[in-house]
């Protein structure tokens, strides 16, 4: 009689320490989710509930929340947050953090090859002139601009500015913005621009152009595995493994960012000018250096 009785106190203990640990990462709960969480009757998560009432707030009629002084400054929610808003959401798919935890004890096992640090007080700056709706000027790609700022968009763990330039809708990688200033000059959002921005994943938007790819049967492995293009389509399977393949790109230089990776395994096609500027920008930059 003494072990069941045993048992039944560490079975309310540990489901007792689970509720708890629900309640600390941010969850709200109800008679419901105890039921079907724990597979007990509705008379035990009552019981339940009112075990754990002088630490709970009610947010809605038999909904519960920890109560706020108990709450920690971040929890898994925040986490869950911050991974959709850095477009990282498909790393740790599990919205209880596991993979992420099992990541970090393994971390030595994981190299990042990119040293991207995040320009906060760019970033900061930006997002005043966005939330006020102000012009902003600065210097890019040695071209002195004046856009109006939209929404920063973080892609594959670099910054971009969505603005748009001249009337048109254009992507700024954050890090290559020199000498930003805000104007005192004020703009209405476009309910156009909105549109396309809440339409479009990342930074592939504005006009596109249809671009065909030649992939080599090394690259042809990656391609196929993974899209590295926007809107990528394969057009063709040749007998020695490569491809031939489109897209439909907004920037030339973000695609030529990625060939210059690739090179010499993935290469331009067609339109003939497009490849005629990617060769160009070969051209200076090894002269450049």
């Amino acid at each position: 009689m003494k072990e069941s009785h045993d048992r039944k106190h560490d079975s309310l203990i540990e489901r007792l320490c689970e509720i708890f640990a629900a309640l600390y990462q941010g969850k709200t709960i109800d008679k419901a989710w105890l039921c079907d969480k724990f597979s007990i009757t509705e008379r035990t998560a009552y019981r339940d509930l009112a075990r754990l009432g002088h630490i709970l707030d009610q947010v809605s009629p038999g909904r519960y929340k920890l109560s706020a002084h108990l709450l920690p400054t971040l929890h898994s929610g925040h986490l869950a947050e911050f991974a959709g808003f850095t477009s990282m959401t498909h790393l740790f798919p599990r919205q209880d953090g596991q993979l992420l935890r099992n990541s970090m004890k393994q971390r030595s096992n994981i190299a990042d090859s990119r040293q991207n640090l995040l320009p906060e007080p760019l970033l900061n700056q930006l997002n005043q002139a966005i939330s006020q709706r102000i012009e902003v000027e600065y210097c890019y790609r040695d071209k002195a601009r004046r856009a109006q700022p939209y929404r920063l968009i973080n892609q594959y763990g670099l910054w971009y500015l969505a603005a748009v330039e001249k009337g048109q809708l254009k992507a700024f990688e954050v890090a290559r913005i020199e000498r930003l200033t805000s104007t005192d000059q004020h703009f209405e959002l476009h309910a156009r621009v909105v549109a396309e921005l809440d339409s479009h994943v990342g930074i592939r938007f504005g006009s596109r152009v249809e671009t065909v790819l030649s992939v080599s049967a090394h690259a042809a492995e990656y391609v196929t595995r993974r899209a590295l293009f926007p809107a990528q389509r394969i057009i063709e399977h040749h007998d020695d493994g490569s491809l031939t393949l489109s897209t439909a790109i907004s920037d030339p230089h973000t695609l030529f960012r990625w060939l210059r990776y690739w090179l010499p395994d993935i290469g331009i096609l067609s339109p003939a000018s497009l490849r005629e500027q990617f060769e160009q920008d070969l051209y200076t930059r090894f002269h450049a250096v």
